[in-house]
């Protein structure tokens, strides 16, 4: 028997639908997973800590904004790969306060956040730039002194940074599996691992990386799972979990269990 036509329409409307989201997701990933803040190139940055603004070039014709903490008698450098959203505005008035342990930072915006010039269209670029940018960095600090220090999605760049090179520690602050298993915890009905052109394999890259390694969490993290992190942290026997009871994901930094493992980390 011949399958009714009304049937085959809606089949044919469903799959159309489906191809269409995932189709859509491809094209719209970037809009999706980063939401970055402009500034004017000529807008003026005020901290509390002492600061130097930096470009470096990535490359013939994209230039991206980094702000430099400075401190007297300095310790190291605190190399700073940020989250998804905003730009070194925000995350340098959240994290100035740890030059206070003697370190200098330095944090640069992704293509397109802030003022830096470019725009993401794939993994790569944002993996490439932070070498580039690390590579300068190494001409002004012995890398026995550089800690490594990954936030949210910058812990996928900060794991990949450090598997290639020697820092002193790498530092992930709420940190992911991977990508798309991420993607997958909030969008279980996309082929993540099909369409998704950022993978950013933290899991693939922690084995091998041969300084400490330091991992914060919270137990309240609604953006990404705390049960995605610990099955991280069991992939490195030398690995530490901090485990931030009640913490979500932007304010682990306010709790005293925070502050007292960082400071032990930094001091």
């Amino acid at each position: 028997m011949a399958t009714p036509l009304w049937i085959t329409l809606i089949i044919g409307c469903i799959i159309a639908i489906i191809f269409g989201i995932i189709f859509g997701f491809y094209l719209l990933q970037e809009a999706l997973i980063f939401n970055p803040v402009k500034l004017n190139k000529d807008f003026k940055f005020h901290f509390d800590k002492t600061f130097k603004e930096r470009w470096f070039n990535v490359s013939e014709k994209i230039a991206l904004n980094a702000i430099h903490f400075l401190v007297e008698d300095s310790k190291g450098l605190i190399f700073y790969l940020h989250g998804n959203a905003e730009n070194v505005k925000y995350y340098g008035e959240e994290i100035q306060h740890l030059t206070d342990f003697g370190y200098d930072i330095l944090l640069f915006d992704y293509r397109g956040f802030g003022k830096s010039g470019g725009k993401l269209k794939r993994e790569r670029d944002l993996q490439r730039d932070a070498k580039i940018i690390y590579q300068e960095m190494l001409k002004e600090y012995d890398e026995s002194k550089i800690i490594i220090y990954g936030y949210s999605l910058g812990t996928g760049i900060a794991a990949r940074l450090a598997n290639r090179n020697h820092p002193k520690a790498l530092i992930l602050e709420t940190p992911y599996y991977n990508f798309i298993d991420l993607i997958r915890c909030h969008k279980a009905y996309l082929p993540a691992d099909l369409i998704t052109k950022y993978k950013f394999r933290t899991d693939r890259y922690l084995d091998q990386v041969t300084c400490p390694i330091y991992l914060f969490h919270g137990t309240e993290d609604k953006q990404i799972p705390y049960n995605s992190a610990l099955r991280l942290s069991n992939l490195h026997p030398k690995a530490k979990f901090i485990s931030i009871e009640g913490g979500t994901h932007n304010d682990l930094m306010s709790f005293p269990e925070f502050k007292k493992e960082i400071a032990s980390i930094l001091g």
